[in-house]
């Protein structure tokens, strides 16, 4: 099934896997960064690839959302996400405005506007839209971008019942990754000292978090990528994608044995 795409955030990891998937089996894929200079390494790293897509700048927090009005497009792969680590009780007010807003506000945002433009022109569309494993437990200095994921969470299983009522044509498929290789943890990890005092009680728990990410995280980000392809390619797509299963069972035997 030949599908045209729109993918925020993929200037690099899963977002950019995906596009060059997708790409490469002949669909129509709009690859879309947040800074131009992001844009002009992405389109040098398609070409050494070999892979046709166009590359956008869109910048959630602008104007650049309003791109959407201008593209024909029936499948949304809305993954553009920031994250910051360390206690809300130490976080400056602007970090945590930044990860709601982006990750929240103006994705759902951009998400309507998809939404309201498949609906104008009748098309059958999809969304995607990744969320985080991490939304769905308490770990310590993560609060404010998982409770963030967990919204996101929320969010698309209430729009997948609404889309049954609506009888609109639209699906919904909410992506929950694990923990993959794409160094965005560790940076997350390192931002925690930022706003915290660095006792030992904290430290201990800092380096405890680097080796659980370590063990945890899965380098096979072309896997995932392929089962998010074979879902835009179907007819019918899946509710939930939670990958890899195995990380979902062990957080939830680790949450039940030491939480």
């Amino acid at each position: 099934m030949y599908v045209r795409v729109l993918i925020t955030g993929a200037s690099s990891g899963i977002g950019y896997q995906v596009g060059k998937i997708l790409a490469s089996r002949g669909h129509l894929v709009y690859m879309t960064c947040r800074t131009i200079k992001e844009v002009f390494y992405l389109r040098k790293k398609l070409e050494r690839e070999g892979v046709g897509a166009i590359c956008l700048k869109l910048d959630l927090l602008s104007s650049d959302i309003d791109v959407v009005d201008s593209l024909d497009i029936d499948c949304l792969f809305n993954h553009a996400g920031i994250g910051t680590a360390g206690s809300i009780l130490l976080m400056d007010e602007e970090s945590l405005r930044d990860v709601y807003e982006v990750n929240i506000f103006r994705s759902f945002l951009l998400l309507k506007k998809v939404y309201a433009h498949m609906k104008e022109k009748n098309i059958a569309g999809k969304i995607f839209v990744t969320s985080s494993l991490i939304g769905m437990f308490p770990i310590p200095f993560f609060g404010v971008y998982s409770s963030s994921k967990a919204a996101i969470s929320q969010l698309v299983r209430t729009l997948q019942k609404e889309s049954k009522v609506l009888r609109d044509g639209i699906s919904f498929c909410l992506v929950e990754p694990g923990a993959y290789a794409t160094g965005f943890n560790q940076v997350m990890i390192d931002r925690v000292e930022r706003y915290q005092e660095l006792s030992p009680q904290f430290l201990s728990v800092h380096r405890y978090q680097r080796s659980l990410f370590c063990l945890l995280e899965s380098k096979n980000i072309e896997k995932l990528a392929y089962k998010i392809v074979c879902e835009m390619e179907q007819k019918k797509t899946k509710r939930i994608l939670r990958i890899p299963w195995i990380q979902g069972i062990f957080l939830k035997l680790y949450f039940f044995f030491f939480g």
